[in-house]
């Protein structure tokens, strides 16, 4: 198992019941040079619709910050 992989199933097994983790996304927008980023957007979605999210150079950091930004 590959560590983006072990950060994946962590991250999801630390969620509360309520929560899945939806996606793990790169967040550029687009091709061009001016829309390219090396960062990094991780995505949480509540059984109600309400979603969570956490970016940051690093992927797996991206899945270990998004536990800290769940509301209340």
């Amino acid at each position: 198992m590959n560590d983006l992989t072990a950060a994946w199933i962590a991250t999801q097994a630390a969620l509360p019941a309520e929560w899945t983790l939806d996606g793990l996304r790169c967040t550029s927008t687009g091709l061009s040079s001016h829309q390219r980023d090396d960062g990094w957007r991780a995505v949480a979605v509540r059984t109600d619709g309400l979603s969570a999210e956490a970016t940051s150079d690093d992927p797996l950091d991206a899945l270990r910050n998004l536990l800290l930004t769940l509301p209340e």
